[in-house]
C-alpha cells in the first residue's frame, strides 16, 4: 500500500515539474508573415508596351524605369533594379526620417524648423535645408535614415553613406523600383500617417520644377520630386487624373548635355502614362 502511494506521489511530482519547465522555457519567436509581392498585371496593349521598351533601349546612356497604375496594378518596367545616384530624390527619405523618428520628441521651435526645411526641400529642392536636417539627424538620432530604409525594406538604397561612395562614387544611391516604394509610401499615408503624408503630398504637388514628368501632362495633378547632378537626371512621382493613379520612377545617367535626359524623361513619362491608363471604348 505504502509503495503504491509513493509511486503515485512520484508520478504527480514529475508531472508538475514538467509543466513548470514548459512554462518557464523560452518561447519561440513567432514567424512574421512577409506581405506578398504586388501582383503585376499585363498591359492591355502589349504592342505599345514593346514600343516603349524599344525607345528606352535607344537612350544614349543608362536608364531605368518602374511605373505602375496603382488602381489596376498594371506595370511597366525596364532596368528597374539598376543602381543609380539618387541626386535630390534622397530628400524624400530625409523628410520621412525626420517626420517618423525626430518630430515626435521635438520642441515646438524644432518642429517649426523641421517643417520649414522639409517644405524648402520638397518645393525648391533646397540643398542648405537638406544638409541642416542631415546634421540634425546625425546629432539627435544617427540611425534614423537606416531605420527608414529597413522599415521600407529598401535593400539597395543608401543615403549619405560612405560605403555607397566607395562602391559607386556617390554618397546616395537607389533603384527606380525602390524609390517608387518611397514615393508610394508617402502617397498611401500608412507609414507616416495622414497628417505628415498630406503635408508632403501638398508640397510635392507645388514644386517649382515642371520640366520632367509634368511637362506633357498639363491639366493633371502631378506630385513629384526631381533630381539632377552632372550627368544624372531623374524624376519620381504620381499622376492623379481623378480616375487613374500612375506612379512613375525614372533614372538616367548620360554624357549628353542636360536637355537630352530631361527631354527624354518628359517624353517617356507621357507615353508611360498613356500606356498604363486604361483605354476608353
Amino acid at each position: 500500500m505504502n509503495k503504491a502511494i509513493f509511486i503515485l506521489f512520484s508520478m504527480v511530482l514529475l508531472f508538475l515539474l514538467s509543466a513548470c519547465g514548459a512554462l518557464n522555457a523560452p518561447q519561440e519567436k513567432p514567424e512574421i508573415e512577409t506581405p506578398p509581392p504586388i501582383a503585376s498585371q499585363p498591359l492591355p496593349d502589349q504592342e505599345s508596351s514593346l514600343q516603349l521598351i524599344n525607345e528606352l533601349k535607344q537612350f544614349n546612356g543608362e536608364i531605368g524605369l518602374y511605373a505602375r497604375n496603382l488602381k489596376t496594378n498594371q506595370t511597366l518596367q525596364y532596368n528597374e533594379n539598376m543602381i543609380f545616384p539618387t541626386a535630390s530624390t534622397h530628400k524624400l527619405v530625409v523628410a520621412i526620417a525626420i517626420y517618423k523618428y525626430l518630430y515626435p520628441n521635438a520642441s515646438t521651435s524644432e518642429k517649426q524648423l523641421y517643417d520649414e526645411n522639409i517644405k524648402q526641400m520638397m518645393i525648391v529642392s533646397d540643398n542648405p535645408a537638406f544638409y541642416e536636417l542631415l546634421d540634425i539627424i546625425e546629432a539627435k538620432q544617427p540611425d534614423a535614415l537606416t531605420r527608414v530604409l529597413s522599415d521600407l525594406n529598401l535593400v539597395n538604397t543608401r543615403i549619405h553613406s560612405r560605403e555607397a561612395f566607395k562602391e559607386y562614387g556617390y554618397h546616395s544611391v537607389t533603384t527606380p523600383y525602390e524609390m517608387s516604394l518611397v514615393f508610394e509610401t508617402i502617397y498611401n499615408e500608412t507609414y507616416l500617417g495622414k497628417d505628415f503624408s498630406s503635408i508632403l503630398k501638398e508640397e510635392l504637388s507645388n514644386t517649382i520644377f515642371q520640366e520632367e514628368i509634368p511637362r506633357f501632362l498639363q491639366g493633371k495633378k502631378v506630385l513629384h520630386k526631381v533630381g539632377e547632378l552632372p550627368g544624372v537626371q531623374c524624376d519620381v512621382g504620381i499622376i492623379d487624373d481623378g480616375q487613374n493613379v500612375i506612379l512613375i520612377s525614372l533614372y538616367t545617367t548620360t554624357q549628353q548635355p542636360p536637355p537630352y535626359a530631361s527631354n527624354f524623361i518628359a517624353d517617356i513619362s507621357a507615353k508611360t502614362y498613356n500606356a498604363l491608363k486604361p483605354s476608353t471604348p
